[in-house]
């Protein structure tokens, strides 16, 4: 009996430091994150003024849109730069298409406008901060001409809310 009870002695304390040793590493993966690399592309940093959680209303609609911006996302999208500059993107590459399909987002930053577009995309998304109405906001823009307003969002749902019925495709 006692040969029975030592051996499950060792069998117990390796089991328990596995587990211990699982945990600590469940707690370091939830605390950094893993990016992908892309040649000739670095992670990039999304300016402070811009982080956060935004608020938006589509056109004819009733309910709040997020759009979450964090040091290093869009929308869950992982930012990117572009550091090769002899590196030319053809969205008709296959070669391209597998190495960058589903890379994130590539970052331009201006003084008060941040541009994001997928790596073989041709059209940009800008975001620009202003004010409307004396509310802090981030207008939004799409395609080709990127002073066109096609949406905005704010910090505060109730405000989004508010303005959901204005058309801010007016707005230069």
């Amino acid at each position: 009996m006692s040969g029975c009870q030592k051996q499950t002695e060792e069998i117990s304390q390796p089991s328990q430091h596995v587990a211990t040793k699982y945990v600590t590493q469940k707690a370091k993966s939830t605390n950094q994150k893993n990016y992908r690399k892309f040649p000739g592309f670095k992670l990039a940093i999304v300016p402070e003024e811009f982080r956060g959680t935004w608020y938006q209303v589509a056109p004819g609609e009733k309910h709040l849109q997020k759009l979450v911006i964090d040091k290093h996302s869009v929308n869950g999208m992982t930012t990117y730069r572009k550091v090769d500059p002899n590196l030319v993107l053809n969205h008709n590459s296959a070669k391209q298409n597998r190495i960058y399909e589903n890379a994130g987002f590539i970052l331009t930053v201006g003084s008060d406008w941040i541009k994001v577009r997928g790596f073989l995309d041709s059209v940009n998304l800008v975001y620009k901060l202003g004010t409307f109405k004396g509310q802090t906001c981030l207008y939004m823009s799409y395609g080709t001409d990127t002073k066109t307003v096609n949406g905005i969002a704010f910090k505060d749902s109730k405000i989004a809310l508010k303005y959901r019925k204005v058309d801010f495709s007016s707005l230069k």
